[in-house]
């Protein structure tokens, strides 16, 4: 394919490698979609001609030996043939079916196919023995192995909804853990996130916040994200000094390179080792990728990060179906399933009966929730939590007393 070629070309000039943002300004198409550099690079991948290193695409042994030559079948066009007698049918039969099946060679496979499924399952092991055992984890000495189960204190209603082994209050969300908090625009999402950012940050902790939707200092006369924070931490009597020195910010509105993704990942890097950042809040994810179909692959990447260097996070996420309460959340579930919990922030009206049980509800009335959706570290509390959003700019509990007779 041309398309294919160009890329080849485009890598080659480049010392045999680039970024998927590269080749794509570089060829003037587009990064993700039918016909796509992504698509492109994929197929090119399949074929063993580039392989990922890194966020770089890279010409493989094979890739740099390709050269830009033509099919020679008695069907192309503007080509002379020339044969010492004319085609039989059977022969004509035989190139047709042969040209056929080379294109649709050229035009198939995305990375999964069954055939590069297999591949690796047929290749000689007993020649990479020694690289692959290093490979193998054998658990630890029962001493070794055991390690208790830690808290990350957020000074919020959060901390009552995870519990120990023994069903108490653990106290906190689980150290190092990596969690989405979802929920429509207005819920209260953000609300809460800034007042762990204070609490956290209040106690002594390194805390790191990504803001993509609001700028943290304006010089107009905006009430910017700075002087709200500054007055909820005089609400809740903290010390602005302490959260000070405790609290960095990456603001994605004032510097809009922080938006590549290789820029973001960098200065992300950069403050979590230098600073020794204990708890990461991004609000929201859709500052890793535009492309909501790849967003999964930023989060997982973070995520990942984050558990090695043992950062707890709060990824701040859109709910993405009218449908609430449950897991749907831009990027779809697999970007749930990177995660450590899910936690809901949300509102909508009661509907489900065991709905109108947890928040003592009348059917159709409209309410707002927390909810820990799942989480694998640690026991959870099931049942919906009805909050609410005070005056001073604060997701509390609802405190609930009364009974209601279900429909």
């Amino acid at each position: 394919m041309d398309e294919e070629r160009e890329i080849i070309e485009f890598l080659k000039s480049r010392g045999g490698e680039a970024s998927l943002e590269e080749i794509s300004n570089g060829l003037g198409i587009p990064k993700y979609g039918p016909n796509s550099a992504y698509a492109l690079l994929r197929s090119l991948r399949s074929k063993g001609l580039v392989d990922r290193r890194g966020d770089k695409w890279a010409l493989t042994t094979e890739g740099l030996k390709a050269e830009k030559t033509e099919e020679s079948t008695p069907y192309q066009t503007g080509k002379r043939i020339e044969t010492s007698a004319p085609l039989t049918v059977e022969q004509v039969v035989e190139v047709m079916t042969k040209t056929l099946r080379e294109t649709m060679m050229g035009l198939r496979r995305p990375s999964d196919e069954w055939e590069l499924a297999t591949k690796p399952m047929e290749t000689d092991i007993e020649e990479r023995e020694e690289d692959l055992s290093s490979y193998i984890l054998k658990p630890d000495e029962s001493s070794e192995a055991e390690k208790p189960l830690k808290a990350l204190p957020t000074g919020t209603f959060l901390d009552d909804l995870f519990y120990t082994p023994e069903g108490k209050p653990l106290g906190g969300i689980p150290i190092c853990g990596q969690f989405a908090i979802t929920g429509l625009p207005g819920a209260g999402k953000s609300v809460l996130v800034e007042e762990i950012a204070l609490k956290v940050a209040s106690s002594g902790r390194k805390v790191l916040f990504v803001t993509a939707e609001d700028t943290w200092k304006s010089p107009t006369p905006r009430f910017d994200l700075q002087a709200r924070m500054k007055q909820k931490a005089g609400y809740l009597g903290l010390d602005w000094e302490t959260i000070r020195e405790n609290l960095y910010v990456l603001d994605t509105v004032l510097y809009p390179e922080l938006r590549d993704w290789n820029t973001f990942a960098e200065t992300y890097r950069f403050v979590v080792e230098k600073e020794g950042i204990e708890l990461a809040i991004i609000d929201s994810v859709t500052i890793l990728e535009s492309y909501r179909g790849a967003l999964k692959y930023r989060v997982m990447e973070l995520a990942r990060y984050n558990q090695v260097k043992g950062v707890t996070s709060l990824f701040v996420n859109q709910r993405s179906a009218e449908t609430w309460d449950t897991h749907d959340m831009a990027g779809g579930i697999g970007l749930a399933h990177n995660l450590d919990g899910t936690i809901i922030i949300d509102y909508g009206r009661v509907y489900w009966l065991d709905q109108q049980v947890d928040l003592e509800s009348k059917r159709g009335e409209f309410v707002r929730i927390a909810r820990v959706l799942d989480c694998r570290l640690c026991n959870f509390e099931r049942r919906r939590i009805r909050i609410e959003i005070t005056p001073e700019g604060f997701v509390r509990p609802v405190k609930q007393e009364r009974t209601v007779k279900t429909d």
